[in-house]
């Protein structure tokens, strides 16, 4: 994890009302935090304590965390179906390497969720979010904090080493170049398309499913940040039996 903060400009015409932890700042201020940029905005909004994480190596992180607990990974293993007893109960699972008993299946399973529930009878709004990221080389120290605006979303994750979120190579590539000085030759390394889930309303679907017992669901767009908090609050609700009220508009019953 890299708390480098992040600056944001020229997604809004007008400036933003910002939310905690951000400021609006002049463009000396941007300048600073950003020495590399040809023209600094007039102003952007900087939230110091915002970071960024790299989601495979988090993702490690946290499943040797759970293995560490007794969690037992079943790795490379894809889960194919939610079995239930003669009750309708939640019973396991039914994945590529056989059938997996559990009394309660936590279906976090991000754009496949939908399609998992559904022949339990349970509707999950989510859909596929499509997001590309280029890999860049670059200058060591070009970009000093999380960049956003309307070409890309851009921060340093080694010292020659550029990610970017954005629409189009040729695009993140000259608009890359012509905001920062030295950057001149910068160039593709490789891209990836990524299929996000993204609820209906945007908004978190966590909680257990009243009409199949056993049944829980993790769905989220902005899974990567909100992992560690929204895996403690689950992890209490299912250990304690009470409700998050954290969690309470939350809830797949909204739609």
């Amino acid at each position: 994890m890299t708390w480098s903060g992040s600056l944001s400009w020229g997604v809004a015409d007008t400036v933003p009302e910002v939310g905690p932890g951000e400021e609006v700042v002049d463009a000396a201020t941007v300048a600073r935090l950003e020495p590399g940029l040809r023209q600094p905005p007039e102003w952007a909004v900087w939230a110091p304590g915002d970071g960024a994480a790299d989601p495979l190596g988090l993702t490690e992180r946290l499943v040797e965390g759970a293995r560490a607990y007794g969690a037992r990974v079943h790795a490379d293993t894809p889960v194919v179906a939610v079995r239930r007893d003669a009750t309708g109960r939640v019973a396991g699972v039914e994945t590529g390497a056989g059938p997996l008993t559990a009394a309660t299946v936590v279906l976090a399973a991000g754009v496949a969720t939908a399609a998992l529930a559904a022949p339990l009878g349970v509707q999950v709004p989510v859909d596929p979010s499509p997001a590309t990221l280029f890999r860049l080389r670059a200058p060591a120290g070009l970009v000093r904090t999380v960049v956003h605006n309307r070409d890309f979303d851009l921060r340093q994750v080694a010292p020659d080493r550029l990610h970017a979120a954005a629409d189009s190579a040729e695009h993140t590539l000259t608009a890359v170049r012509s905001t920062f000085r030295g950057a001149a030759d910068v160039e593709l390394l490789g891209s990836g398309i990524g299929a996000r889930p993204m609820p209906a309303d945007g908004e978190p679907i966590i909680g257990p499913v009243a009409a199949v017992p056993g049944l829980y669901l993790a769905v989220m767009h902005a899974a990567v940040t909100l992992a560690p908090i929204i895996g403690r609050l689950v992890a209490q609700e299912l250990v304690d039996g009470v409700a998050e009220p954290a969690l309470a508009d939350c809830r797949l019953d909204r739609f």
